[in-house]
């Protein structure tokens, strides 16, 4: 996997997570029209980077901003 594929695909889920709330892997996953491998290392790019968050609520993962 190409660093700079990853760097784009994690500008375009950042991008998304600036219009919604909060998002779901599924949810971003349909939004982003991106691969499973593809998106988990487009999210795991963007939580070293501590642009965005993963939490946990009522049994369900969420993808969001930092608050």
């Amino acid at each position: 996997m190409n660093l700079n594929l990853i760097k784009t695909n994690s500008r375009q889920v950042y991008n998304i997570l600036l219009h919604y709330t909060r998002c779901t892997f599924n949810q971003l996953q349909k939004l982003c029209n991106l691969a499973s491998t593809d998106l988990c290392l487009a999210l795991a790019q963007l939580m070293r980077e501590n642009k965005i968050e993963q939490v946990s609520e009522k049994q369900v993962v969420y993808y969001c901003l930092p608050a």
